[in-house]
């Protein structure tokens, strides 16, 4: 329960830290009295705001900071993500530039029971941002329905690691599984 105690508090302090850094950067003052008042706004916002940065595990017994995260390890994850959208986005406009279309869009599933919800989260929101591939549903069991709009983008994403990596950032232990099972490919052309 101790470390537990001393994790909420040090989330508390790093929210209000965070907080009163962008309250001096946004407002230049460095006088002792604006300190004081950016330092207690901060705290302030912070004892108001702290609760509803808390997320609950679908079961209810833990709890998890919103902002949890290794910043670090976020900022490579951002790298590579912004590699994996480029290359996407580079494979997408091959395809639309072919002058007959032979894509074969289909609704890939795979499993990735994360405790932390906000890792789900993440990994719904990069499935979004590369382009060709969509996530039309994330179950509360960890199961993600995904469109793909080429087999080249379904099997990247079934190879798991793009799941991985969120887990590596959240420090989860789950493992990835597809689902080839239940993979839809008939989706008529006439859609798009």
């Amino acid at each position: 329960m101790q470390r537990r105690q001393r994790q909420i508090l040090s989330q508390f302090l790093g929210l209000t830290l965070g907080l009163f850094a962008i309250w001096i950067m946004l407002s230049g003052q460095l006088e002792t009295k604006f300190l004081l008042i950016g330092f207690f706004s901060s705290l302030a916002i912070s004892y108001v705001c702290f609760p509803l940065l808390m997320i609950g595990e679908k079961d209810g017994e833990k709890e998890f900071f919103v902002f949890g995260v290794n910043y670090l390890k976020l900022f490579l994850y951002s790298l590579w993500l912004m590699g994996e959208i480029f290359k996407a986005s580079i494979d997408v406009a091959k395809e639309i530039l072919k002058p007959h279309m032979d894509y074969e869009p289909r609704v890939v599933h795979f499993s990735m029971p994360y405790e932390n919800p906000m890792a789900s989260v993440v990994l719904a929101n990069s499935i979004i941002l590369t382009p060709g591939t969509i996530t039309l549903d994330v179950t509360e069991d960890g199961i993600f329905e995904v469109h793909a709009l080429t087999k080249g983008a379904a099997e990247d994403l079934l190879s798991g690691e793009m799941a991985e990596r969120v887990a590596a950032l959240y420090g989860e232990n789950c493992t990835f599984t597809p689902m080839p099972e239940a993979e839809i490919t008939d989706i008529p052309k006439e859609a798009y």
